[in-house]
């Protein structure tokens, strides 16, 4: 499980340290591309999973062939070196404008990697209503 916030620097050739408590999850390898505004990347089997759901959604023509093949073609696979960093695809991060500050965020199944500028812009958006209103109805 992905959870926390964390900021980190990017370095010229599109390496990030992963926070020591993602590393493990995507020690072997994981798997990168693009969310909406971030890079989403996910564990070897979370990623699976994914894909398998997507498959499926293509199978009963929910989402179509040319949708399929821009998700599936647009992955990457990343691994861990030495020093706990992952290189990011020069394209995704050219395409989302990162600039030397990321942050680097655990959604449950995935972690986001988003460009400071924009996590702060979508953190700035006021939700403290629906917050409490799904805090109550979780039961919180």
């Amino acid at each position: 499980m992905f959870v926390g916030q964390h900021e980190h620097s990017l370095d010229a050739k599109g390496r990030v340290v992963l926070p020591a408590p993602y590393r493990a999850s995507v020690a072997a390898r994981g798997y990168v591309t693009r969310l909406d505004s971030c890079i989403g990347l996910w564990s070897e089997e979370g990623f699976d999973d994914v894909a398998r759901k997507w498959k499926e959604q293509r199978d009963q023509g929910l989402i179509s062939n040319q949708i399929f093949r821009k998700f599936m073609t647009n992955v990457n696979e990343v691994k861990l070196d030495s020093a706990g960093r992952i290189t990011l695809p020069r394209t995704l991060l050219d395409e989302l404008e990162f600039g030397p500050q990321v942050v680097i965020s655990g959604l449950f199944d995935r972690v986001e990697i988003w460009p400071k500028d924009k996590y702060d812009l979508d953190q700035s958006d006021d939700v403290g209503e629906e917050l409490a209103e799904v805090i109550n109805r979780l039961g919180l």
